[in-house]
């Protein structure tokens, strides 16, 4: 059951006259093309292989390299609450919406922690930092991908990994 205020499926909205619940059915959670598709380009364009999308491992990465344990995360600035100074603060329910931003940003905080767990290196990308400097967040993930996993689990130990190009780390 909703905790928003007013009925999602009567009332309009300022976009195109939808209502609430229709505007939000055409948010999507994967395949955004600010945040997700960009990125996907970019590691096209810079022939860093070995990714995979739609992961089923915790809190499901947008981008996985397996062999190497490095998941990426790329946050849209809005819906992770990124103080970037894009002027993102909600008009109307602002209160609500703050309160949905806060459950966002500590899912994250939880499944970031979760996962260094398991010994993965986690990275958190901005869609406005992906905007304005792509190629600082490719060197953030080939530098994440050049590193040995680390096996936290086990105090840090160095864990031989076989690469996703055959060799070991």
């Amino acid at each position: 059951m909703s905790t928003w205020p007013g009925n999602a499926q009567k009332e309009l909205t300022s976009f195109g006259n939808l209502t609430r619940s229709q505007l939000m059915s055409r948010v999507r959670s994967g395949g955004n093309e600010t945040t997700e598709m960009r990125m996907a380009r970019l590691l096209r364009g810079a022939h860093i292989r070995g990714w995979r999308r739609h992961s089923s491992i915790l809190g499901k990465p947008d981008f996985v390299w397996t062999h190497e344990k490095v998941a990426v995360f790329v946050d849209g600035c809005f819906w992770h609450g990124h103080a970037c100074g894009r002027n993102l603060t909600p008009g109307r329910n602002a209160k609500d919406w703050r309160r949905k931003i806060r459950g966002n940003k500590a899912r994250d905080r939880r499944v970031t922690r979760g996962l260094r767990t398991k010994g993965w290196a986690v990275l958190r990308i901005w869609e406005c930092k992906l905007a304005k400097n792509p190629e600082t967040c490719l060197a953030r993930i080939q530098r994440a991908l050049e590193k040995p996993p680390l096996d936290r689990r086990v105090g840090g130990w160095l864990t031989p990994v076989k690469t996703s190009w055959g060799g070991l780390r």
